[in-house]
């Protein structure tokens, strides 16, 4: 699969609103001025983040019922007896402390790329360290669109806490996204199902993974 990346927008084009609009994504990269990109993995690095561990295990996500939120027709993603489980670690003081940052810089991009009226932003700080993943999954429930925001300026493909993505389809390929330092992925889930997962991060990753992620309506 194809993904539409775009280097170093100082404002939010037509080209980058018409990929979002004709694919359900687009990446955008060196997003953020360069001092305030430093300023959030400072922040991330810190010692005193008081991250909260928390382990999900949902049954009957992958159903078609009521509870099936993340149901997919592909054949080469969870099954409705499966159950859905994810490992992270939030940091509600950092969600806090970037609420200026996600003002001034994301929420008028998210309003330009989107053409929604947003009025309701969720911001969350998370961190992957060894066995940190996110089982496939959907975030349309959450709202109209989203967006993912990486910290490190070190990773490495075999360290694992890669974005993959699939089609609701009989496709049996994935586009996977590389977490790079000041790269944001914006979401749309009006008119697309974003079936996605995060691979399990590696006990060799040499330090955790870090993100800034929005959902929004």
């Amino acid at each position: 699969m194809l993904y539409f990346l775009i280097k170093k927008v100082k404002h939010i084009s037509n080209n980058l609103i018409n990929n979002y609009k004709n694919n359900g994504f687009v990446i955008v990269d060196d997003f953020l001025p360069e001092e305030i990109a430093n300023k959030l993995e400072v922040m991330y690095s810190a010692d005193n983040n008081e991250w909260e561990c928390i382990n999900q295990a949902k049954d009957q996500t992958y159903s078609a019922g009521k509870s099936g939120r993340n149901f997919t027709k592909s054949p080469y993603f969870p099954g409705k007896e499966e159950t859905y489980n994810a490992k992270f670690w939030r940091s509600n003081k950092l969600e806090s402390e970037t609420e200026n940052i996600f003002g001034e810089y994301f929420v008028p991009a998210l309003k330009s790329i989107s053409q929604l009226e947003l009025s309701k932003f969720v911001r969350r700080c998370f961190k992957l360290d060894e066995g940190g993943h996110w089982r496939t999954h959907t975030d349309d429930w959450y709202g109209g669109t989203s967006s993912i925001y990486y910290i490190n300026k070190n990773w490495v493909w075999d360290w694992g806490g890669i974005l993959h993505w699939g089609a609701d389809d009989n496709t049996d390929q994935l586009t996977s996204i590389f977490p790079k330092f000041n790269r944001v992925v914006f979401i749309s889930h009006k008119n697309f199902k974003f079936s996605h997962f995060i691979s399990p991060v590696t006990k060799y990753a040499l330090n955790p993974r870090f993100s800034f992620n929005s959902f929004n309506n």
